[in-house]
């Protein structure tokens, strides 16, 4: 059986510079295993998702992250399960390496894992590993209206179709992944709607962000063509 969790990312690779060891799980997004596991993705999210990105091009990836959504969809507990048994060998690598473990369980899914148990009578995956720092990017607003565990930081994403929603959150003093026209190399504008943009592509680590910030990402794989609002326009 393959492993649930991946270490190679370009981006998460320079966490590892910061003293951070990623481990994402990436799941075949939205509504592709037939159950949308991305309930507030918008249309242009969905053409432009990250699973067109890298790696995520090749048919063999494409498949082993459907293989992972079933397994998820048939059964949870076990799933959960296998996870939790990935993430305690992902804390021996991290010490190994003299890293501290992040993981990301939404790499490219929107699931609220804070609320998935490890059994009936235990707490969250992510409260029953409570020395590890989880995070994730989401576009369920309702999520930062509940307490979470104090180890997993939350990035609000902003579509097409919840700009309001993510302008409401940073007035809050929460961070809101925006996704820029620009290109490689080129510089992201300094502003949006007068909050304060950093660089979202120089590491992947989020909880390490400023907080009431625009987390800005350029346009990758598909993303590049985008022409619904769901990828701002740089002049």
């Amino acid at each position: 059986m393959n492993p649930l969790l991946t270490y190679e990312n370009a981006k998460t690779t320079k966490g590892e510079t910061l003293g951070i060891l990623t481990a994402i799980l990436y799941l075949a997004p939205s509504n592709l295993s037939g159950t949308d596991i991305c309930p507030k993705a918008s249309d242009g999210c969905r053409a432009a998702c990250l699973f067109t990105a890298g790696r995520g091009a090749f048919q063999n990836v494409h498949d082993a992250r459907m293989r992972k959504t079933m397994q998820f969809l048939d059964d949870k507990t076990a799933f959960i399960a296998l996870l939790d048994y990935e993430i305690m060998k992902a804390k021996k690598k991290a010490s190994k390496l003299g890293l501290k473990l992040a993981v990301r369980l939404n790499g490219t899914s929107d699931i609220l894992w804070e609320r998935l148990k490890l059994s009936a009578v235990s707490g969250s995956l992510i409260e029953s590993h409570s020395d590890v720092q989880f995070y994730d990017y989401t576009k369920i607003s309702s999520r930062f209206n509940r307490a979470i565990a104090p180890n997993y930081s939350l990035t609000f994403s902003k579509s097409e179709t919840n700009k309001n929603e993510a302008l409401k959150l940073l007035k809050l003093g929460h961070n809101a992944a925006v996704v820029f026209s620009t290109k490689r190399g080129e510089a992201l504008p300094n502003e949006w709607h007068g909050f304060k943009v950093i660089d979202g592509d120089d590491h992947d680590v989020r909880f390490l962000d400023p907080r009431g910030v625009v987390v800005g990402l350029r346009a990758k794989g598909k993303g590049r063509k985008d022409m619904s609002g769901f990828v701002e326009r740089v002049a």
